[in-house]
């Protein structure tokens, strides 16, 4: 009983080591001359710099990459943080985009957020 307690107690100090997901919490996009800005607000529990989110990208809705921004350093009790992408060029007649989180272990976010283009 006192191994098994002992177990889950150092089990429960390792929880904070555990990040989650990459979340995509706000975008804010621009289209200007021929181009589109976004500013991208992302949330992610880094816990050092060998597991932290390491940047976003935008996707097209075949999955192709467009453009990627880097995240160069964990941002550790951070609630959030805001990052900049500029200067995308989108394919003519794409009706929408997809913004992922990458997470330096546990790779890209299934699950983005769509933008719609108008």
């Amino acid at each position: 009983m006192k191994l098994l307690l002992a177990v889950l107690f150092s089990l429960t100090l390792a929880l904070p080591a555990f990040a989650d997901k990459v979340e995509i919490l706000m975008v804010k996009a621009v289209h200007s001359a021929g181009l589109w800005n976004f500013d991208v607000t992302i949330h992610h529990h880094d816990v050092g710099s060998d597991h932290m989110m390491d940047s976003i990208a935008i996707f097209s809705p075949d999955e192709v990459q467009l453009e990627t921004a880097d995240i160069p350093m964990p941002s550790i009790g951070a609630k959030h943080i805001t990052t900049q992408v500029r200067g995308v060029e989108i394919p003519k007649g794409t009706e929408f985009i997809i913004i992922r989180g990458h997470c330096s272990t546990d790779g890209w976010s299934r699950k983005g957020i769509i933008i719609p283009l108008m």
